[in-house]
């Protein structure tokens, strides 16, 4: 017994309990095919009139429903408010990593992470509240908690199930607990972090940790960015790069938000910030028309701005985005692949050359057939430099290649 309540009824015993599910899951999805039923009941649907219905979405819209049923009386603008941000976080989540996966926004795998460690971050809660911890601790040490277990949970894998270290698994874990610490502050609680005021800044680092709002945000920004990088650097090879980069685009951006609140330090920032605006500017408009301008060792300059480090996708429109840092495409990354293209593929594949694996053949130039779209696709698969120089003169001669530069 614990005071009154039984060591079944104890939140504390809810958490352990499910902090070992969490762990064990992967290893029950491996066994039994279970992982590729979860796969198939992502992808039923059922027929109305013409319209094919996602089962998921259908229970997910009856969930919302009954939800809303038994908690309308309850219901006001910030908790109105509050739901279309969490859905909105969902949103940011699926646009953020998988890139190559592509899923569906409805399938379970793909939402798996998050909802997992939002009901791992509202059980935190309830069992560090009983200890009338105030916001502040809770919201750290359930941030902490999260990413101890979901590393802990990597870790056991490796081992027993022939699986990789994913640290972009991790930060997903991470952004689902920052989905459930909104849920817990702005709708059960009806944003009670609120009562501090809107106030973001503080006045010394030790302060940023002593107000719950504050804390709030950070590891919002800091659980975003990690999860951006750690899409872009999947490969276990990357991981000490994701911690370092992340912490280093974290500290930057948190610089920048404290040190505004100073008025020398702000003017600063501000012509620092609108003289790159203006010279990334000039050379946009510059540059605009050359495509890539220039490729060199882990730089790429297209249109007049420079992708360093990271691997980077043109579509065949010219719009661009950073992808996933990788030298060999399975089968499910092609399939991704031929849906954006329309007949050509350009593949840097790095300077030595080692990049743009997985194909049904190693030719520098190869066909292979597009059943997205019943076509045939050319495959160019060359050193960047050469790369480079193909895409420039296929764009020349007026058609559209996608290109996929792999940036080392």
């Amino acid at each position: 017994m614990n005071g009154n309540i039984s060591i079944i009824e104890n939140p504390e015993t809810h958490r352990l309990l499910y902090i070992l599910l969490l762990i064990a899951t992967p290893f029950l999805l491996l066994q039994n095919y279970l992982q590729s039923v979860i796969g198939e009941l992502s992808n039923l649907t059922y027929p109305v009139g013409s319209i094919d219905i996602p089962v998921t979405v259908t229970i997910a819209v009856i969930g919302v429903i009954i939800i809303l049923f038994f908690s309308f009386r309850k219901l006001n603008f910030i908790r109105l408010i509050s739901w279309f941000v969490v859905l909105f976080l969902f949103w940011i989540g699926q646009k953020s990593t998988d890139y190559y996966f592509n899923h569906k926004f409805y399938e379970l795998q793909y939402n798996w992470h998050y909802f997992a460690y939002a009901i791992f971050a509202y059980l935190n809660y309830r069992a560090l509240s009983l200890k009338n911890l105030p916001s502040q601790k809770i919201i750290l040490l359930t941030f902490i908690s999260a990413l101890a277990t979901s590393t802990l949970d990597e870790f056991l894998q490796m081992p027993l199930s022939n699986r990789i270290f994913d640290i972009g698994d991790i930060s997903k874990d991470v952004w689902g607990t920052m989905i459930g610490l909104f849920v817990i502050y702005f709708i059960l609680e009806n944003g009670s972090i609120l009562i501090v005021g809107w106030k973001i800044r503080q006045p010394t680092l030790k302060d940023y940790f002593k107000n719950p709002l504050s804390l709030l945000i950070l590891l919002f920004m800091l659980a975003y960015i990690f999860m951006v990088i750690a899409s872009l650097l999947t490969e276990t090879t990357f991981i000490l790069s994701t911690i370092l980069i992340t912490f280093l685009i974290f500290g930057v951006v948190f610089l920048i938000i404290h040190l505004t609140q100073f008025k020398l330090s702000r003017n600063i920032i501000i012509i620092v910030i609108t003289g790159l605006f203006i010279t990334q500017g000039y050379y946009i408009n510059k540059y605009f028309n050359d495509n890539i301008i220039s490729t060199n060792n882990n730089i790429l300059i297209y249109k007049g701005i420079p992708i360093v480090y990271f691997d980077v996708l043109i579509y065949p429109d010219g719009l661009f985005r950073l992808v996933d840092k990788k030298k060999v495409f399975n089968q499910r990354d092609q399939q991704t692949i031929f849906t954006l293209c329309d007949n050509i593929i350009v593949f840097g594949t790095g300077y030595d050359g080692d990049g743009g694996k997985g194909f049904p053949l190693t030719d520098e130039t190869q066909f292979v057939f597009n059943e997205s779209n019943n076509h045939g696709i050319q495959i160019i698969l060359q050193k960047n430099k050469d790369a480079c120089d193909t895409y420039n003169r296929l764009k020349a001669e007026g058609k559209n290649p996608l290109l996929i530069y792999h940036n080392n």
